[in-house]
């Protein structure tokens, strides 16, 4: 069995594989956080684990990560040692991979976005625009014959609704959802109108435009949180995958430990 870990800046999917399939057979969400120590993370994951049915947890194998919250990265390696003896396998740039990646510094390219492209090329092919809804919105081109070609990043649907409850006294923090008018005639359903078809147009925006410059259309693939609702609402067909990151963790693990 392995153990593949997508480390968010705002919280962490631990996935648990039991044979070669990419997709988890069990997913396990926690809290990202950035001041862990090594028992605590222990901690956290036997309790997550606890005892398994069709497998003990000292069947576990392998053990990696994605993460684009480096300073907790050792904790990491220190809790696969702890807990398996095993040495962790921490994707990187400089990782095997599938796709060819086209970025001026490599060191500054999200590992989430590597693993995200990865994953895409090996499901669905190229080419085609990766959507990732989190913390922060991801916008990733992938060409023909599985070239990372750059991107887009935004701030993310909650991180920008908080920031907005935050710096403005008069306006509560709202759900991220469907208003029943466009044209709202209260405050809090004017928020809300404004955060969702601000959304709908900028995601939708950004696609055409990507496609404007390319000169050719794409596939469309969603993954993160709030991914389905908004591919709900676009005027195109959209792929949505809300596994795509914990399927490239498999994929590229597995490309990488022979």
């Amino acid at each position: 069995m392995i153990l593949g870990f997508d480390i968010g800046n705002t919280s962490t999917v631990m996935g648990l594989y039991r044979d070669e399939s990419p997709r988890p057979d069990e997913t396990f969400r926690f809290d990202t956080d950035k001041r862990t120590s090594t028992s605590k993370l222990a901690g956290e994951i036997r309790r997550l684990l606890g005892p398994r049915e069709g497998g003990n947890i000292s069947e576990i194998n392998g053990f990696s990560y994605s993460s684009v919250v480096p300073e907790i990265n050792s904790v990491y390696d220190e809790a696969a040692r702890l807990l398996f003896n095993l040495e962790a396998m921490g994707i990187s740039h400089l990782s095997n991979l599938a796709i060819t990646l086209r970025y001026k510094d490599l060191s500054q390219l999200g590992v989430d976005r590597i693993v995200n492209a990865e994953s895409a090329f090996r499901e669905y092919g190229a080419p085609c625009i990766i959507v990732d809804i989190g913390t922060a919105a991801t916008f990733c081109v992938l060409l023909e014959g599985g070239i990372f070609d750059g991107g887009l990043i935004a701030p993310g649907i909650n991180t920008t609704i908080k920031a907005l409850s935050q710096y403005a006294s008069n306006l509560p923090p709202v759900t991220f959802e469907k208003p029943d008018r466009l044209v709202a005639q209260d405050t809090v359903n004017a928020i809300k109108s404004g955060f969702f078809y601000g959304w709908i147009s900028l995601v939708s925006g950004i696609i055409t435009l990507i496609e404007k410059q390319y000169d050719m259309q794409f596939k469309i693939i969603f993954t993160g949180g709030l991914s389905a609702l908004v591919a709900e609402h676009l005027d195109r067909e959209v792929m949505v995958d809300r596994d795509l990151t914990m399927k490239g963790i498999k994929y590229i693990y597995d490309l990488n430990r022979l």
